[in-house]
């Protein structure tokens, strides 16, 4: 079987995207794309037509996992530095910030069961 990708773009990031993942759609927006890259951002895009919605910065290190609630509302980085971020996906203020052990955070998920207030 051979893939092939539907839409690219160049220079989405600066260095290699190590992470990805889908945003849930709100009342108030469409489903977003949100990468992690080792670029230290993290980066949503409108997926149809891949035009970047919002750059966020603050890690130290690459990113290495992205997570989104299933409520479309929130969503957390990953960082090579040791922390997490969780922040509000329509404004990018940061909910909690969160340190783990050096290299410990590989990969993380919302719990699905979980409603947001």
């Amino acid at each position: 079987m051979k893939l092939a990708g539907l839409k690219s773009i160049e220079n989405a990031h600066d260095e290699s995207v190590w992470a990805a993942a889908w945003v849930p759609a709100t009342e108030s927006r469409p489903a977003l794309l949100l990468t992690g890259s080792l670029d230290e951002t993290v980066k949503l895009w409108m997926p149809d037509e891949l035009v970047l919605q919002q750059n966020n910065t603050g890690h130290c290190l690459g990113v290495v996992a992205v997570a989104a609630h299933p409520s479309g509302i929130i969503a957390a980085s990953a960082s090579l530095d040791s922390f997490v971020r969780v922040f509000d996906v329509d404004t990018n203020a940061t909910i909690a910030t969160l340190e783990a052990p050096p290299s410990e955070v590989w990969q993380m998920q919302f719990d699905p069961k979980v409603r947001l207030l």
